[in-house]
Formats: structure tokens, sequence, C-alpha cells
């Protein structure tokens, strides 16, 4: 059983897909405190339509709720000041603060600003793209390139890029 940490937009695009039920019964995931409380509301189906998503009711049920701590959260923010290339939105930070702790746990993401933010730590090897989490809960499914173990790589290896460039500019 994987033990995954959700972004915003994965969970959103569970939900639209229709395979939320399916992640949480055969995984066991976590949701950061802020993106529970102010990142994700709704998510839109094809003609449209909006869906509430109250994920309030479901903490403690089908996902564990997980806070970072002030000086996680600062030491995180830090790292990325005056990096465009990385710009993170506060579930993202709190995320990538909780993993500094969380060594077993997995992020699982489709943004790019966060990819990079994985690459960019050294951390990459506790990311997982959509593709892959779908695919080690056996469920298959036709996804966007968003969701991509290509496009997963390819933007935690520019983290990298970002990281090693960096260190050669302050040498």
């Amino acid at each position: 059983m994987n033990i995954v940490l959700l972004d915003a937009d994965v969970i959103i695009d569970l939900h639209r897909l229709n395979l939320w039920k399916s992640l949480t019964k055969n995984n066991k995931i976590h949701v950061s405190s802020i993106i529970v409380s102010r990142e994700v509301y709704y998510y839109e189906d094809a003609a449209g339509k909006r869906h509430i998503i109250d994920l309030s009711k479901e903490a403690g049920k089908s996902f564990v709720e997980i806070s970072a701590t002030i000086g996680q959260l600062s030491t995180i923010t830090k790292e990325f000041e005056g990096l465009f290339e990385i710009d993170l939105h506060a579930g993202e930070k709190e995320a990538l603060a909780i993993l500094t702790t969380k060594k077993d746990m997995l992020f699982c993401t489709c943004d790019k600003a966060a990819m990079r933010a994985l690459g960019f730590l050294g951390i990459n090897h506790q990311g997982i793209s959509f593709e892959k989490l779908l695919d080690r809960s056996g469920i298959k499914k036709k996804l966007e390139m968003k969701h991509s173990e290509r496009q997963f790589r390819q933007f935690t290896q520019e983290g990298v890029a970002i990281r090693l460039a960096m260190s050669t500019i302050k040498i």
C-alpha cells in the first residue's frame, strides 16, 4: 500500500475522473491542512458543470489530514526565494515541508512548479506521477499529458538542473 500525500490538482482530477474512492481505498492518503481548508472546492465536469468537493467531511475517513510546523514552512519558503521557475502555492509548500520529515511518503502532483521543486530539493525519489500512482493502484485510465510519468520526470529533472546551475553560480 502506497503512503501518498496528494496535491490539490490531483484531488480535483481524481474527483473529475471519478477515481477518488478507488484510490483512497487502495492507498493510505494524506492531504495537507492548507489544501483541505483553502485549495480544493470543486471540479468541473465535461459539460462545465461545477461539483462541490468538501474534503472537511472526509478527513479522518478516506484520508489523513496532516500539517507542517511553522518552522518547516519557513525553511521551505526560504529555499525558493527569488526563484521564478518554481512558484509554489501554499499547499504545495506545506506538502514539501511535510516530506522533509516523512521519508516513507510519496508526493503526487501534476503542477510543473511542484515537480521542479521536488528535483530542486533533491527529493524527486519522494515524488510519484498521477499515472504511476494509478498504475500501482491497479487503475487503468486514459489520461492527459499533465498526468504522465514522462512529464513528471521531465519537470523533476528541470528542478535538478536549476539546483545545479545555482550551485555553479555560487562558486
